[in-house]
């Protein structure tokens, strides 16, 4: 009885005696796949799994107001994609002063651009031999951007979203996605160039 509660059509919705074995329920059917969801998104599995929580919390309170115009697994992860773009929406506030090493700051302008003395010459990735290298040096620089700059960079780049998906993903609006692109590019090529340096030749 209460797997056809769990399973049923979109339309049907939730009756409002919906209980704790059926929130149990789908908490056990769904928590690998919204975890996963979440950890691709953030770099952080502690908070992802913090926002799953708050998912599951959130479906039980607004359990009475589910329409059924989805399925219950839906519905879910339209909770949680709400709960990371207000995540990031938090990040977004004052990205370049608060995870930004002291040293890095003084390199640019209140708009994100570099200061004229800091401005970085014509680079070359063809000058450097151990590709390896490069890349390892790449994802350790990835690694040190503000949180919601990675996820905008990875997700433009690397599972090559467009503008639109990522900016109501993360919350952005267009300005402030196309902003922290730039602002994303100018740290990654600074980091990249000063740890390239480092390696041995």
């Amino acid at each position: 009885m209460k797997e056809a509660i769990i399973d049923r059509e979109p339309g049907s919705g939730i009756p409002a005696q919906w209980g704790t074995a059926e929130m149990a329920h789908l908490v056990k059917q769904h928590t690998r796949l919204l975890v996963g969801f979440a950890r691709a998104r953030l770099n952080d599995p502690g908070l992802a799994g913090d926002l799953v929580q708050q998912t599951f919390i959130a479906a039980w309170e607004g359990r009475t107001r589910f329409a059924g115009n989805s399925s219950p697994r839906t519905w879910l992860f339209s909770i949680l994609k709400n709960k990371i773009a207000d995540h990031y929406r938090k990040q977004y506030r004052d990205p370049v002063r608060t995870t930004m090493d002291p040293g890095m700051v003084e390199r640019f302008d209140s708009d994100g651009r570099w200061l004229p003395e800091h401005r970085p010459t014509d680079w070359q990735t063809d000058e450097v031999e151990d590709k390896e290298a490069m890349f390892a040096v790449l994802a350790r620089c990835l690694d040190k951007l503000p949180e919601n700059w990675r996820a905008a960079v990875e997700m433009k780049y690397l599972k090559e979203r467009d503008a639109k998906a990522i900016c109501k993903e993360l919350g952005l609006s267009a300005t402030h996605y196309w902003q922290q692109i730039h602002r994303a590019k100018l740290r990654l090529r600074s980091c990249m160039e000063t740890s390239l340096r480092q390696l041995p030749h």
